[in-house]
């Protein structure tokens, strides 16, 4: 119990301490990044180094077997989201939201392809290990630990997307990140390996960036 509570306390310093960063230090993009990698990457070695376990087997990451079902479940998050955009288009401030990602994310036409190909590769599986590996385990109770998990995850984007929005879609978007993480969860367990909800995660950014590219080229 005594480790769980470390490692809880672990994980919720290391989503306040992104949070500081995003909202108040306000580095560049790559400073950013690293801070969040290093509490991240923090949090879970210091976790593992007290449950006494390997790194691996902390954040759950094993190799996949019978993964072909996944192409289905990849395809959907990237039509999912692609489509979520144009339902919710006229609602959105992207003129808003094109000055954020080029003030605050310091995104310009030369480098943004570079940080969505970060975002979707090492920043989906960052966020895979520390959530759906990492602070899912902290509880005997897995049910628990999915709930736990699903909400650190939605309150952890809130530093991310809180100017972007109007407060009905702003509380939609933490309901419906809690939901996507309660679900990518629930494929991690399927297959006993954040390996599977990483790729799903990572085509999700994938729509997800595409439509951000398509903004800082004005396409949009």
């Amino acid at each position: 119990m005594k480790k769980r509570l470390i490692g809880v306390l672990l994980a919720l310093s290391a989503v306040v301490l992104v949070f500081l960063v995003e909202q108040v230090l306000q580095p560049g993009y790559w400073i950013k990044s690293l801070l969040k990698a290093a509490a991240f990457l923090g949090a879970i070695l210091a976790y593992a180094a007290v449950s006494r376990q390997g790194f691996l087997e902390t954040i759950r990451l094993r190799s996949l077997r019978g993964a072909r079902a996944l192409l289905l479940w990849m395809l959907a998050f990237f039509a999912g989201a692609a489509l979520l955009f144009l339902c919710f288009r006229d609602q959105l401030d992207l003129v808003g939201i094109r000055e954020s990602l080029v003030r605050k994310e310091g995104l310009t036409r030369q480098n943004c392809l570079l940080v969505f190909t970060y975002i979707i590769v090492c920043n989906s599986f960052l966020e895979e290990a520390f959530f759906r590996g990492f602070v899912f385990q902290l509880f005997r109770n897995k049910k628990a630990g999915a709930l736990f998990s699903a909400v650190l995850f939605s309150a952890y984007h809130i530093g991310i997307f809180i100017t972007w929005f109007n407060p009905f879609l702003f509380i939609l978007c933490l309901i419906g990140l809690a939901a996507v993480g309660s679900f990518l969860q629930w494929v991690s367990e399927q297959y006993k390996s954040i390996a599977a909800s990483w790729l799903i995660h990572a085509c999700a950014n994938i729509a997800i960036n595409t439509v951000g590219t398509l903004l800082i080229f004005e396409v949009l």
